[in-house]
């Protein structure tokens, strides 16, 4: 009986192609809109987490206090934490290791050519806290730290910008006119979660920073403090370890707000994804309008088909056919038109994904979800929007009917 049922509905869409293909094609639009909404989410997602894993997720972020003036808050302080205070803290339990930076924006220039560079005065445990590992060359160490060596670790931008296809291994490049040594190339990373390159930096002792790029009435401290914990279900405990040191160290008042602040890096990526998910609801709600309007199309052309087919539902009526049958009959063909519609757009929003993919160079997945949101639109969908008109169809009295003309 369901062969027999699908058969007939099958007949009767074929009947009328093009008013089927535009019905469809508004399921079409909708499923692909929200199966590239979904992947664009989760590729969002993906991005941030991968972000973070390059980072460490265990991993805390030591800087200047807030500002507040009037219950508003106006940005960070100036600098309060110290060298003498992240090396401190390497001491603490579960710190596996600590690190700083001291950052300033210069011109680097090798030969004839020159680029703007984010230079990082760091220490040689800054890779370690940003899992960041060398490509080529070796780092510089703490007797370079202590003595203000003038060497440099070179990102990858870098590279290609100021030595094209040479080896910058051993090469003297200026930056603000100081000669400094290339002694490593680091390996690349890519964008940030705000789009900015990491692979233009520039890391070196933070004393040749201080010494030869960027004096400072308050040398001896950091811009950014690292400390990277044993585990990541320790960094709250770690985190109390660390303010109650710094507090001491800065001798605070008990009562009295801190002069630096203390960010947990699980806490960042959680605020980061909650962000992610909400804007992919958002997208995929928005897509979602699409929808409705396709099933206010399959539900139009039903309503349509029941009165063209008036005579034909009274003479089913006639010879015996249940009130049951005729509705399903035409939930079938609502059916029928939802899951083809439903089925194309899956694929086409499947495959604009992937090109998209490697226009922007993203990895983009294909999901589990967008079949089963696609499975479950066209049963919705075909239900809901066939429904009313089979419904009426089922209530026709088969006298009026055959008398309809």
């Amino acid at each position: 009986m369901i062969y027999q049922i699908l058969k007939e509905a099958w007949i009767s869409i074929s009947a009328y192609k093009m008013r089927t293909f535009l019905t469809m094609l508004g399921i079409v639009i909708g499923v692909a809109a929200v199966v590239l909404m979904v992947a664009a989410g989760q590729t969002v997602q993906n991005e941030i987490t991968k972000t973070f894993d390059s980072m460490g997720t265990n991993l805390i972020i030591l800087g200047p206090a807030e500002v507040v003036s009037g219950g508003v808050r106006g940005g960070r302080g100036r600098p309060s934490i110290t060298f003498d205070d992240v090396e401190s803290l390497r001491n603490l339990k579960d710190v596996e290791a600590v690190s700083y930076i001291v950052a300033t924006a210069v011109q680097a220039v090798y030969g004839s050519n020159n680029y703007g560079v984010n230079v990082r005065g760091t220490t040689p445990d800054f890779l370690k806290v940003n899992n960041w590992e060398i490509e080529t060359g070796v780092p510089f160490t703490e007797k370079d730290v202590k003595t203000g060596k003038p060497y440099v670790l070179i990102g990858q931008t870098v590279i290609d910008e100021l030595f094209g296809l040479q080896n910058p291994l051993g090469k003297v490049l200026r930056l603000k006119g100081q000669p400094f040594t290339v002694i490593g190339t680091l390996k690349a990373k890519g964008d940030n979660l705000m789009g900015q390159d990491e692979d233009n930096v520039i890391l070196t002792p933070a004393t040749a920073v201080r010494q030869r790029l960027r004096g400072s009435y308050r040398p001896n401290y950091t811009d950014v403090a690292f400390v990277k914990v044993t585990e990541e279900n320790k960094m709250e405990m770690v985190a109390k370890r660390i303010e109650y040191q710094l507090r001491a160290r800065h001798h605070i008042k008990e009562g009295a707000d801190n002069d630096f602040s203390i960010n947990l890096m699980t806490e960042m990526v959680e605020k980061v994804r909650s962000i992610g998910l909400i804007l992919s609801i958002l997208l995929s709600a928005i897509a979602s309008i699409s929808l409705v309007v396709g099933s206010i199309g399959i539900m139009n052309m039903m309503l349509v088909s029941v009165t063209e087919r008036t005579r034909e539902i009274g003479t089913r009526k006639a010879l015996g056919a249940p009130n049951r049958w005729i509705m399903t009959q035409f939930l079938a063909e609502s059916l029928i038109i939802s899951f083809m519609g439903s089925f194309v757009g899956l694929i086409l929003g499947v495959v604009l994904s992937q090109i998209a993919g490697v226009i922007y160079d993203k990895d983009v997945p294909i999901s589990i979800l967008s079949v089963i949101i696609s499975a479950s639109v066209a049963v919705l969908v075909g239900v809901i929007s066939g429904i009313m008109p089979a419904r009426k169809a089922m209530k026709l009295d088969p006298i009026e009917a055959l008398r309809y003309q």
